[in-house]
């Protein structure tokens, strides 16, 4: 033991004191540790829209990089700002796998395959932890889809368990991740965050000596989680643990060992971030911090490098500002792009993003006219932000009060309608204790006709705009607050208004006691019709055109999944007219997912922008101007058709398991088995030149085994290539992934480019054995551009 602390005492630090610290300690120097979520940023603890952050390129965005380098600067720049903000760990990164490219949270994924995961998730851990700034990676496992993601079972044998869905965790542990975060889900019926097995893994099979971390409001009981090895319950102040699981090792129900252990797990995470007198904080990089004025530059340059062009007829790209006359840029993510979903990890940037029709009459509006048109005749629905609305007696914003007892308590000017407390409302008391809020705000609309209001929440909801009551919402089922919260669902009404006349909108909410309380009030303004007529007209007499389609913000939710992979049919229509009218047109997805692609044969060009975070405009404008290459390659299969994937119609049972083995393996993998072609192969992509693949060779490095050949830049312009390796064991009817590493050259210039395939390239699963053994026989070792290109086999017997 190395406290002095008796049981009650050293309780205590077993969980938060609110949803965003820990408890302090005086008696052993321990002040409290601040956490944030951190996946695309560092999100508000008190989810205030006044508090901003970087908004970083999402999970799919990096992973899309395939560069370790970009994902640790990153990093790095988040773990700057965290150390400016007085923030000690990050929830991040999401290490979970897109194996379904439909999971509500595909965004903040980094990838369907586990050894590129790992790589990069293992570079994330670094660029935080190299800062001083703990690592907590998440959701320990198999929250890879959002559908009943509190009670579902993801029912896995043994050797996809670890050959794929742990082998991400266990490389960014094998990192030095300073914590993980426990997920939500069961494991094989268990709940991952009281999974004895799961969490020893963990701790004694790969040595983890870091914080065991609950996810928010996911434990349900005291001796599960406690006995199992989980560590910290999550928001405080404590539910099960602290004073239950001090009167839990009383009785003798849990030994004192494991609570000492929890606190010196606390203690040791502490001390690595200079919360404990007498420790400096651990920061093995300083040279690698991020200064703020330098954080876009790193964050725009990353959203260039996570550009991927997957289809470039003719050479279309790049397009030579001075080389046009007309620009037509169309879309409905032209000039409402989307960075991020609806999750409780949102983001408020710092500033508001330049938008890619901003930036793109930035880059070529001084050398030729850039024309813009939406495409499509309606405009998704947006809190009040954006829009003009001023509080009753004229101030910028919206009025909210908070109401107890039918008292109010406490009346605040917001910038935004969307909010959510855990825990507590910051001046008006605890969510527990009932009670109610209420928006006021005059609101101006800018075009005349039928606007569309809504609202959500927590609690029973009216809704009233002139006066008139547009919607009456009752209060979600009482299991399902959490999940109503995150996916922030609303009920709309409509109302004719006249362009320039002020009404005030009023919205009321009254709601139960409970751990978290929330408001969500948003309008969408009228059609406008012959959108897409107007757009065809001005792209058939265009020398370019720019289409940017994608997601908006409701489109990947927290707690919902997808239906399916497409675009909205309005934007498959666009595409399909557009591309039609004028066959010089570069569609850019901004997407943070797989998405379905019948119309791209049509597209003379293709590139995947995904959400790359706030420099997704401006970058945008380097990469279709020439300034910079697209650097990325697919971090997701795009099949043909949905129904080429394994997981295709994959749903829970009536007992809510969802049954990975049955689609194992997944993604690429599964088409290779298949012999089924994608559309976008893992691992594909193009940049502005060619490149030659010289012969391979094997070479011993130590235990390991390197991946040696030239690769000779062919083009007429410096570039990027991504040599992969893939490896086939005696058997096996497909290849996985097994390493890859980027090279640059000049143009007519040559790269040594070489892959380090480790000695677990090697190994399988032993079920029989519970144990890593390497299959007997010659391995097969794919050299190529993508999972699909291969040009060259060699053989290595381990």
């Amino acid at each position: 033991m190395t406290h002095p602390l008796d049981p009650a005492r050293a309780a205590t630090l077993t969980a938060g004191a609110s949803g965003w610290r820990t408890v302090a300690e005086p008696a052993l120097g321990l002040r409290p540790l601040s956490l944030v979520d951190g996946p695309l940023g560092l999100v508000s603890p008190t989810f205030d829209e006044r508090e901003t952050s970087l908004l970083l390129p999402s999970g799919m965005a990096l992973g899309a990089t395939w560069d370790p380098d970009v994902v640790r600067a990153v990093a790095a720049t988040e773990a700057s700002e965290a150390r400016r903000r007085g923030f000690d760990a990050v929830y991040a990164p999401n290490l979970n796998l897109a194996r379904t490219g439909l999971s509500g949270r595909t965004f903040e994924m980094l990838s369907e395959d586990p050894l590129h995961a790992g790589v990069l998730g293992a570079a994330f851990v670094a660029g935080l932890q190299g800062q001083g700034v703990a690592a907590v990676p998440k959701h320990l496992v198999c929250n890879d889809t959002e559908t009943a993601r509190q009670r579902m079972s993801a029912e896995v044998g043994d050797t996809a368990l670890r050959e794929v869905y742990l082998r991400p965790f266990e490389m960014a542990v094998r990192a030095g991740a300073w914590g993980v975060m426990a997920a939500y889900n069961r494991l094989n019926g268990t709940p991952c965050a009281a999974h004895a097995e799961l969490l020893a893994i963990l701790k004694q099979e790969w040595g983890f000596d870091g914080l065991v971390v609950s996810d928010y409001f996911a434990l349900k009981e005291t001796l599960g989680p406690a006995l199992a090895g989980l560590d910290l319950e999550m928001p405080g102040p404590a539910i099960h643990f602290g004073e239950r699981l001090a009167d839990a090792v009383e009785r003798g129900e849990v030994p004192r060992d494991r609570l000492d252990d929890m606190v010196d797990r606390l203690l040791r995470l502490a001390r690595r971030v200079g919360a404990v007198d007498g420790y400096a904080r651990q920061v093995s990089e300083p040279g690698a911090g991020v200064a703020a004025d330098r954080a876009e530059q790193v964050l725009a340059d990353a959203a260039v490098a996570s550009f991927v062009l997957t289809r470039n007829e003719g050479g279309l790209l790049p397009l030579e500002p001075t080389a046009l006359h007309r620009l037509v840029v169309i879309g409905p993510n032209a000039d409402r792009p989307c960075y991020q979903g609806a999750t409780f990890g949102r983001i408020r940037p710092v500033r508001t993003p330049v938008t890619p029709v901003e930036a793109l009459r930035e880059r070529y509006g001084p050398h030729c006219e850039i024309v813009h048109e939406r495409g499509v005749d309606t405009t998704p629905a947006a809190t009040f932000a954006g829009f003009r609305v001023t509080t009753p007696d004229g101030e910028p914003g919206v009025r909210l009060e908070h109401h107890r007892a039918g008292r109010n308590v406490l009346s605040e000017v917001r910038a935004d309608s969307a909010f959510i407390w855990f825990g507590t409302v910051p001046g008006a008391g605890p969510t527990t204790e009932p009670g109610s809020v209420r928006l006021t705000t005059r609101f101006t609309p800018d075009t005349e006709g039928w606007w569309t209001f809504g609202a959500g929440g927590s609690g029973e909801i009216v809704l009233t705009v002139a006066d008139k009551e547009l919607v009456r919402r009752p209060a979600p089922a009482a299991g399902d607050v959490m999940g109503q919260v995150a996916r922030s669902e609303t009920t709309t009404g409509e109302i004719e208004l006249a362009a320039g006349e002020p009404v005030t909108v009023v919205v009321e909410m009254g709601f139960e006691g409970g751990p978290v309380q929330a408001l969500t009030v948003s309008c969408a303004p009228p059609p406008v019709p012959g959108a897409l007529e107007r757009a065809r007209r001005a792209a058939a007499d265009a020398d370019a055109v720019v289409l940017v389609v994608g997601d908006e913000l409701q489109t990947s939710r927290e707690s919902k999944d997808l239906a399916d992979s497409a675009l909205p049919t309005a934007q498959c229509r666009l595409i399909e007219e557009v591309t039609a009218a004028n066959p010089r047109t570069v569609v850019v997805v901004n997407a943070g997912r797989p998405v379905h692609a019948p119309w791209a044969d049509a597209a003379p060009a293709v590139l995947q922008g995904w959400f790359s975070g706030q420099g997704f405009g401006p970058a945008l404008a380097r990469v279709l101007s020439g300034d910079d290459e697209p650097g990325g390659r697919m971090p997701v299969t795009v099949p043909l058709h949905d129904a080429d994937r394994s997981t295709y119609g994959e749903t829970l049972d009536d007992d809510l398991r969802r049954h990975y083995d049955a689609a194992e393996p997944i993604g690429y993998r599964h088409l290779a088995c298949t012999g089924t072609p994608a559309r976008f192969a893992f691992g594909s992509g193009f940049g502005y030149t060619t490149w030659r693949l010289g012969p391979a060779r094997l070479e011993r490095r130590g235990e390991s085994l390197a991946v040696c050949l030239e690769a000779a830049n062919t083009g007429d312009r410096a570039g990027r290539e991504v040599v992969q390796v893939y490896v086939r064991a005696p058997g096996e009817a497909d290849a996985r992934l097994a390493g890859f590493t980027g090279i640059r050259a000049g143009a007519g210039r040559s790269s040594e480019a070489e892959i380090l395939l480790e000695p677990r390239t090697w190994q399988r699963w032993d079920t029989v054995a519970g144990d890593w053994v390497v299959p007997p026989g010659r391995h097969e070792v794919l050299v190529g551009r993508s999972a699909e290109e291969i040009v060259q086999i060699l053989e290595y017997e381990p």
